[in-house]
């Protein structure tokens, strides 16, 4: 009997000792209404890597790690939680209700604004435009040529654009794959035909012309490395057979490095071009880069 009470006694102390150690603790609030008004985001969205096996096994996640997103717009409705205790609990309520709608309403946005669908999203928009304008223009009793004229400047700009935008981004891309064919992946190597960009972006076609020079310049650089320093190197050191040999292996730097060169000057001046049609998306850009 003495054993039992001793552990009764026990129990009650634990007991005791845990509701004192819980008084300190402030209870979560309780919130009778949690409002949230409709609200927009932007999205720009980079993948780093796509899990092959978790799209296999269902999960619609992954599309989205297919290709960049850019510029996409997200709009989130109104969310009222009612009678909730605690902010995990509103919060999941909140993020599960914008989860659903994404899926239900805005999930061909993911679609529509990645990368290799893009321009043909922002053209037929443009299309879409120069009929609606002059039909409400109509509806309005307003001037119809004007507002055709309105159409046509905006779906002039947006093929402008979205051209610069596209060229821009392919010419890089093939400098980058030229220059590692080369196989020059140092900056500052003599061999490598690629300076590196500037931190700051191009505003116009005037901030492009030094490092489109330069550009066109370390391609030139390149060739005459690979086909007159590296060669003269061999002939001091093994004699004519060594510079043949040396300037036979420099034909292909000879005939890529320049291109490679000139199409980094081309991207960078398609790119300056670009931001002087558009400062909006150049001073978003800008503004994204700043917060990685």
């Amino acid at each position: 009997a003495f054993l039992n009470n001793d552990g009764e006694d026990n129990k009650e102390k634990a007991a005791g000792e845990k509701w004192s150690a819980s008084l300190h603790l402030i209870p979560p609030p309780r919130f009778k209404l949690f409002k949230i008004k409709p609200w927009r985001v932007k999205v720009d969205y980079i993948p780093t890597r796509m899990d092959v096996t978790a799209l296999r096994e269902g999960s619609i996640v992954e599309l989205v790690n297919i290709s960049p997103i850019h510029r996409m717009v997200i709009t989130l409705s109104e969310v009222k939680v009612v009678e909730s205790v605690g902010f995990g609990e509103v919060f999941g309520e909140v993020v599960s209700s914008w989860v659903k709608e994404i899926c239900a309403t805005q999930l061909h946005k993911f679609l529509a604004n990645a990368r290799p669908f893009e321009p043909f999203t922002d053209v037929g928009q443009g299309l879409t435009d120069l009929v609606i304008l002059p039909y409400e223009a109509f509806k309005q009793g307003e001037s119809i040529q004007r507002a055709m004229r309105k159409g046509m400047k905006s779906l002039a700009e947006t093929v402008a654009f979205q051209t610069l935008t596209t060229t821009s981004g392919l010419t890089k891309y093939a400098a980058d794959l030229m220059a590692d064919i080369l196989g020059s992946g140092r900056p500052n190597f003599a061999g490598n035909p690629l300076p590196s960009r500037p931190l700051a972006t191009p505003k116009g076609i005037g901030d492009v012309r030094r490092h489109a020079c330069e550009s066109l310049a370390r391609g030139l650089q390149a060739a005459n490395y690979k086909v007159v320093v590296v060669p003269y190197r061999e002939f001091t050191r093994n004699g004519v057979t060594g510079a043949v040999t040396s300037v036979i292996k420099g034909i292909p730097v000879l005939l890529v490095a320049p291109l490679t060169g000139a199409t980094e000057a081309a991207s960078y001046t398609l790119l300056g071009a670009r931001n002087a049609l558009r400062p909006d998306i150049r001073k978003e850009e800008e503004a994204s880069m700043s917060l990685h």
